[in-house]
Order: structure tokens, then sequence, then C-alpha cells
């Protein structure tokens, strides 16, 4: 149960927090703001996910004639793509709530002299 929770919850409060953007302004999190934090988060984690679990053709002993036997035997790029979409959901609803709670913008300057 919390396995089903995690895995399509998180995704689905962070798209749903992103979607009120569009129902509720204000000086917080925008809607493409939230959107371009979103996709950056997206691929750092993709990218860092993509060595995870691999294992290459000389590893497995199975090398393909005229390959590189470095190459991968199985890249699983959807399945790193769904588990980093869930991991950058929960990073992205961290980061909706530290902006929306005002816990920043307190330590931003406010036009005044330096």
């Amino acid at each position: 149960m919390l396995w089903r929770i995690t895995q399509y919850g998180l995704p689905g409060l962070a798209f749903l927090l992103w979607l009120s953007r569009f129902i509720i302004r204000d000086d917080g999190v925008g809607v493409v703001n939230g959107l371009v934090v979103f996709l950056i988060v997206w691929w750092l984690v993709f990218f860092m996910m993509l060595p995870v679990g691999v294992r290459s053709q000389e590893e497995e002993g199975d090398i393909v004639e005229g390959s590189e036997p470095g190459a991968p035997v199985a890249a699983n790029l959807v399945k790193k793509g769904w588990w980093t979409t869930i991991a950058t959901s929960g990073v992205w609803i961290v980061y909706y709530v530290i902006n929306e709670s005002g816990l920043v913008a307190q330590y931003m300057p406010t036009g005044g002299h330096w």
C-alpha cells in the first residue's frame, strides 16, 4: 500500500500543486517557475541514475560481434525515467513547501540599500 502511494502519489501531488498555480495567483511558485525547476531537477536526477544497475556486455560474458565490450546489455531507460519522476516529484514538493512557506523570502533583499 505504501509502495503504491509513493509510486503514484508523489508525482500526482507534485502535478496537482503545479496545476493549482493556474488558479491561485501569488508571488510564490509560478507555473513557469515550477515547470522549469521540475525539468532541471528531473534531468539532473536522470543523469545520476543512468549508471545505476547497468551491466556491460563484458561483465555478462555475451559480447556482440563488432560492438564495444563496455556497452550496456540493458539500459532500462523507461524504468529509470519513472524512478527519476518519482524522486524529482519528492524534491519538487519540498521545494514548493519551502518556497510557499516564505522561509526563503524573509532573507531576500527588499530593494533597500546594501
